[in-house]
């Protein structure tokens, strides 16, 4: 079985966060699930689809009847690293994060998640200001940013025909279905993943932990129009 840390993973923490719901941030998660599209997507061979500035995902995850948002997208260049910004959504809390990681393309040819340094992380507060790590303070905890990163570099074997499935960002036909296991916190998550090669960041449609009862759909993307909301 491949062995890698599925989004669905940091997906779970962002639907698990925070201590009571907030009206507003219910309404606004519920506006991102109505969305419903009727493109159709053709299948092909999987291959991760090359990084580039533009590029976004937005996932929604249903836990335990709570549903929270997790935007994905590159959003700049800066010293031959990526700028990542991540933008979750939860019933009690909302956040963005940006992140410029260097080593992510090595890491993808070779699929080995060492290559992958993290330079800096910067938070915005709810008040508006940003709040910048790196250097030594950054070290104490890269290994727990690197390991939500690991998905760019997923060496996809034993795939299986996942055939058609459909999300609220529209009809993708012959997705490949793989399945998946990671370690986090002394906690190992089994989930299936459908993957298809128009989606990009990753390539995942909708993923599963059926133990758990958590899905994961794909509810909008794009290859292009992502920029840096801080």
């Amino acid at each position: 079985m491949s062995r890698i840390f599925p989004l669905l993973v940091l997906a779970l923490f962002v639907a698990s966060c925070g201590p009571s719901a907030d009206p507003a941030l219910q309404s606004k998660i519920n506006s991102y699930f109505g969305k419903s599209s009727s493109k159709s997507y053709s299948g092909g061979a999987f291959k991760p689809m090359p990084l580039a500035v533009g590029q976004y995902v937005v996932y929604g995850t249903t836990s335990s009847g709570k549903r929270s948002i997790l935007r994905q997208s590159i959003v700049g260049k800066e010293s031959g690293g990526w700028i990542i910004e991540s933008h979750s959504i939860n019933e009690s809390n909302e956040s963005v994060s940006q992140m410029l990681v260097t080593g992510l393309d090595q890491a993808r040819e070779s699929y080995n998640p060492d290559a992958i340094d993290i330079v800096w992380v910067k938070t915005r507060e709810g008040n508006g200001e940003v709040q910048t790590v790196e250097g030594p303070v950054l070290s104490i905890t890269k290994g727990l940013y690197r390991k939500a990163l690991v998905n760019f570099a997923m060496k996809f074997s034993g795939m299986n025909d996942g055939g058609t499935v459909t999300v609220p960002a529209g009809t993708f036909s012959g997705t490949q279905k793989v399945n998946s296991e990671v370690t986090v916190f002394l906690s190992t998550y089994k989930s299936e993943g459908w993957m298809h090669k128009d989606v990009p960041i990753g390539g995942t449609v909708k993923s599963v932990m059926p133990e758990d009862n958590i899905t994961m759909e794909l509810l909008d993307f794009g290859t292009s129009g992502a920029v840096r909301s801080f």
